[in-house]
């Protein structure tokens, strides 16, 4: 749900349409083939294009299990194929997105791994003033830390071991296009399956998010999400499961190069155990972004949000703060840069969290078909309750070609 809260987030923030995502067939043709800096694509039949592309990369990893203690260290060598598969009308879009990770440690100090995410959809225009966009997505990785910057408010949990993500969602999208109300309704599902077992939960929700535009640069908008929260039963755990009300006004001002957003609202959860105490409080974020150039973006939030613990505790309440900035020094050399620290407290336990991380990468396309990508991902975790903090340090350099 956090991931979603955080995609509405940034719909509002950047007034952009939804994207769109589906299943396409492959037939037998004689394809047209253009080069991109990511891949091939080729044009199929019905409209149908086909982009893909093979990542090879080498990273040093200072700890690979992401222990407090006994922090061993290795280099991985991970292969990635992608395929994108998209179809688009005046009406309707079609996308999907699958990459698979293969992974190896050279010094086998953790077994070989296969990691899996896709992402697809349908968006239909059905009249001038409703669309549909349905939704699915599904992820099963090894660990979640990641190449991308970071967005949106930062999670403050570490996920060391495998977690599998499935979700879907369907949205109807009232109003007319560059009209001054625009107004989504969504439904949808995550569900949540770690190693531990013990810390599956479903996610089911419910989502309103409207905005309506007062001038060209001002606008103004709302957003309701009900969830309900159910959690694998957990002996000698009194019972987390919950329902989630967050209510958030928001005011957004707009200019070519410049757009901030500010949100304010409250969080109000009601636990089914009565040895849970019921939890009401604020929520807020701030949103700013500036463009001077088209080739460069600097974006800063900051905010507090709910996220979801481990173990005994109710939930985490998190404040956080992110900077990102991204720039294309040339026509075929790019940078990435993102730092976030969140500070997590554990709502039912005495626990407090605070975890940094800080990205680096940048790209270089010597070839119309070759891009070559290299950077660095620096990881802290603090626990205040105890005198020990998890660190990790993972260097990465990779090229990219046509599949």
């Amino acid at each position: 749900m956090q991931s979603l809260r955080f995609a509405q987030f940034e719909k509002n923030f950047l007034r952009r349409k939804a994207s769109c995502a589906a299943v396409c067939l492959l037939g037998v043709c004689t394809p047209f083939l253009t080069h991109d800096a990511h891949g091939v694509t080729v044009t199929l039949p019905a409209g149908i294009e086909m982009t893909s592309s093979l990542l090879l990369e080498r990273e040093y990893d200072d700890n690979v299990f992401l222990t407090v203690d006994n922090q061993q260290d290795d280099w991985v060598t991970r292969v990635s194929p992608k395929v994108r598969w998209s179809r688009e009308t005046d009406i309707t879009s079609l996308e999907v997105d699958v990459v698979g990770t293969h992974g190896v440690y050279q010094s086998d100090t953790r077994q070989e791994f296969t990691d899996y995410m896709a992402d697809l959809g349908w968006q239909w225009r059905a009249a001038s003033f409703l669309g549909v966009n349905v939704s699915a997505g599904y992820v099963d990785v090894a660990q979640s830390i990641g190449r991308a910057p970071d967005a949106g408010l930062a999670p403050i949990l570490i996920e060391a071991e495998r977690v599998k993500r499935p979700s879907a969602d369907i949205a109807l999208q009232l109003g007319r296009q560059n009209g001054l109300l625009q107004t989504q309704v969504t439904h949808g599902f995550q569900e949540n399956e770690f190693k531990d077992s013990s810390r599956d939960f479903t996610d089911t929700y419910n989502l309103l998010d409207s905005d309506y535009a007062l001038t060209e640069q001002w606008s103004v908008g709302l957003q309701v999400i009900d969830r309900e929260l159910d959690y694998v039963e957990v002996d000698d755990i009194v019972s987390r499961d919950s329902e989630e009300r967050t209510i958030m006004g928001s005011i957004t001002y707009g200019l070519p190069k410049t757009t901030v957003q500010v949100r304010m609202g409250e969080l109000q959860r009601s636990f089914a155990a009565d040895e849970r105490p019921d939890f009401s409080g604020p929520r807020w974020d701030i949103m700013a972004s500036w463009r001077p150039r088209t080739y460069s973006t600097l974006s800063i939030t900051v905010g507090r949000n709910a996220q979801e613990a481990a173990g005994a505790a109710d939930f985490v309440d998190v404040d956080s703060r992110v900077f990102s900035w991204s720039h294309q020094w040339s026509g075929g050399f790019s940078s990435d840069i993102s730092f976030s620290k969140s500070e997590g407290e554990f709502v039912g336990i005495d626990r407090t969290d605070v975890v940094s991380r800080s990205r680096f990468s940048l790209r270089y396309q010597p070839l119309e078909w070759l891009q070559v990508q290299m950077g660095l991902i620096d990881l802290k975790n603090e626990t205040e309750q105890v005198p020990a903090s998890l660190q990790n340090t993972r260097y990465f350099v990779g090229i990219e070609a046509p599949l």
